[in-house]
């Protein structure tokens, strides 16, 4: 039988495949979903914010392997993204289908700018240079099409016998 990390490692590095492989070639007006991002909020609304601190790292890691920005950057953005969403959500768990679906597109945004914002801070001067509103939008709705795909994914790799907002049974 297959462990929980084992699981959660394939789903991660499927998602890393998704991301370098897939993605590009769906680009809207040159911008793109980040579904490892993606994977670090899921995990926070789905699980917590330990396992959404712990995904959101090791998507983030991910991430930080394929990109050219300052190697931890990507690792930062999605523990924090993971464990805020984890902390966040959980205050709000009965609010239905819209709560979770804006939490999805507002942490997706909000782990963006915090890129941008701290990549800037450590020199990275391209950043600058970025139309910062349809990245967003982008990054965003493409995060709430892809969201119920990822909180099934993650759901199987955690382990989850039921999501948060369903019945107990």
């Amino acid at each position: 039988m297959i462990g929980v990390r084992s699981r959660t490692a394939v789903v991660l590095v499927g998602a890393l495949v998704v991301q370098v492989a897939i993605v590009p070639h769906l680009a809207v007006g040159g911008h793109v979903v980040d579904v490892m991002l993606l994977m670090a909020v899921v995990s926070g609304l789905i699980a917590g914010p330990d396992r959404g601190l712990v995904v959101g790292f090791l998507a983030g890691l991910g991430t930080d392997l394929i990109v050219g920005t300052p190697f931890g950057l990507w690792t930062l953005v999605g523990c924090l993204m993971g464990f805020s969403v984890g902390t966040v959500y959980g205050r709000f768990v009965e609010g239905g289908r819209i709560i979770r679906m804006f939490t999805v597109m507002l942490a997706m945004a909000t782990g963006t700018a915090l890129f941008v914002v701290v990549g800037r801070l450590l020199g990275q001067e391209f950043l600058g240079e970025v139309d910062l509103i349809p990245i967003l939008l982008t990054v965003s709705v493409g995060g709430v099409i892809l969201a119920p795909l990822a909180i099934r994914a993650l759901a199987w790799s955690l382990g989850l016998e039921r999501l948060p907002w369903e019945p107990s049974r």
